[in-house]
């Protein structure tokens, strides 16, 4: 070995040993990398699933934040708003007592207030003695969903139909109230209640 290439040596050396701290480097960035993409799609899976439409479709759930569910309600209340009217108010002889049990869910101490005041006003006898239907018709629902508790408020009419399916009466229907969040269940899909239930009737 000659002396040029004792001298070649040292620089070889530091060559390699440049080359291995940067095979070192990268494999930690690499590492690094992969351990955040895989926590951030374990995150991302975790938040979503698919459910089977009745067509037989995927469709794509995705969570959100807990922060973030006000963002997301106000279709919800009015659907609630819109489901206990329905249920409560359109009636017939048959069906009053089961549809009104349902809508008693989507509505706390005001809903059984309301029903105990028209049970002792005789109408719901009036109903089923009589054969009448109630139908009612939606102008708007106003909701806001700003400000917990949300508020709201229903305008329409309400129509009390004879057998015949004549006009017995035609009423203006307004009523305000506030919602409160409360659990889900089979009987309140939206987990909300109704509570503070103010009612105004103008027959025309």
């Amino acid at each position: 070995m000659d002396l040029k290439s004792l001298k070649d040596i040292p620089s070889s050396f530091s060559l390699v040993k440049k080359a291995l701290i940067f095979c070192f480097v990268v494999t930690i960035l690499v590492s690094t990398g992969s351990l955040f993409w895989a926590y951030y799609t374990t995150r991302t899976l975790k938040n979503t699933a698919y459910v089977l439409t009745k067509d037989g479709h995927a469709a794509l759930m995705q969570a959100i934040n807990e922060n973030e569910i006000d963002s997301y309600r106000k279709p919800e209340i009015i659907h609630h708003i819109n489901m206990f009217h329905l249920a409560f108010w359109e009636i017939d002889q048959f069906n009053y007592e089961r549809k009104i049990n349902d809508a008693l869910y989507l509505a706390g101490d005001a809903g059984k207030r309301l029903y105990k005041t028209l049970e002792a006003s005789g109408h719901f006898a009036k109903i089923s003695t009589e054969n009448l239907t109630q139908k009612i018709e939606v102008d708007s629902i106003v909701v806001n969903d700003e400000v917990y508790p949300y508020s709201g408020n229903f305008y329409g009419k309400l129509r009390v139909l004879r057998t015949d399916q004549k006009v017995e009466s035609v009423n203006g229907f307004k009523a305000k109230f506030i919602l409160y969040n409360v659990a889900r269940t089979n009987k309140n899909p939206h987990g909300l209640l109704i509570e503070n239930y103010h009612l105004d009737l103008n027959e025309y």
